[in-house]
Order: structure tokens, then sequence, then C-alpha cells
């Protein structure tokens, strides 16, 4: 997952992409390297790669020792 957080009060278009302010996702392949460098370009933008993980299920119990 890549995460740009618009540190702006306004949005702010970089790369024929419109960042609103806060944090903004997009999966993996979804911004390539020559955008990634043109949105870490601008003072207001920050671009971070965060690694994907599965998703878990809810925790499995732990299974009971029985006492003999």
């Amino acid at each position: 997952m890549i995460i740009v957080t618009n540190a702006s009060d306004n949005d702010i278009t970089r790369a024929a992409v419109t960042f609103k302010p806060g944090e903004n996702k997009f999966k993996t392949g979804e911004l390539s390297d020559g955008k990634r460098a043109q949105i870490s370009a601008h003072p207001k933008l920050k671009v971070v790669v965060v690694e994907d993980r599965p998703i878990e299920a809810k925790a499995q119990p732990k299974a009971q020792e029985k006492k003999s």
C-alpha cells in the first residue's frame, strides 16, 4: 500500500492525481515510480510505502490442556 499524506488544508494535484488533505491510500501498483517521484517533490506531500500484509481473521483460541 502507498500512503500519500497531504499536510495542506486544500486539495493538491500532482502527477495527474488530486490529493485530499490528510491521508490518501493507494494500492501498491497504482502509482508508478515516476509519479511517486513527482509527488515526493512537492513540499506538502509525503509518500510512504507500506508492506502489504494479509488481514488475520479472529485470533484462534488456545487449546486447553487436559489435566490427569
